[in-house]
């Protein structure tokens, strides 16, 4: 009995330390984005402490093969936005006419334009270049 009581204990323990690992870092999709265009609307709909909200407009490039012409794009607290090199950026360093890379998290409404909440994105940091 007294050997069945630690081995559960250390089990407990061991399941315990695993379970506090934290969150794993965000990273950006290795997978073709939903849309690849530029801003053409962006409203802020809010903020929170860490960001902005926003609601982007997104006109895919001519003769790309995006999945979507154009789209109505949700921003929040949990999209990863990172510029073509890797540096992180927040909501608010984005802009109208700049170019953007888009991937969707979850459920699109096949509405047109579509609307999406983006779970990452790719901008440019020099006008009309990705």
């Amino acid at each position: 009995m007294n050997i069945l009581f630690k081995i559960l204990a250390y089990s407990f323990v061991i399941v315990s330390l695993g379970s506090c690992r934290g969150d794993e870092p965000k990273r950006m999709p290795d997978t073709i984005p939903d849309i690849k265009g530029s801003i053409i609307s962006l409203t802020e709909t809010g903020t929170t402490q860490k960001n902005s909200r926003l609601q982007l407009i997104v006109e895919a490039e001519k003769g790309n093969t995006a999945t979507y012409p154009q789209a109505s794009v949700k921003v929040d607290e949990n999209t990863l936005i990172e510029d073509s090199n890797g540096k992180r950026l927040k909501a608010g360093q984005l802009k109208q006419g700049q170019q953007v890379e888009i991937w969707f998290d979850g459920a699109v409404l096949e509405s047109m334009p579509v609307q999406a909440t983006a779970i990452a994105i790719r901008a440019s940091t020099q006008p009309g270049k990705l």
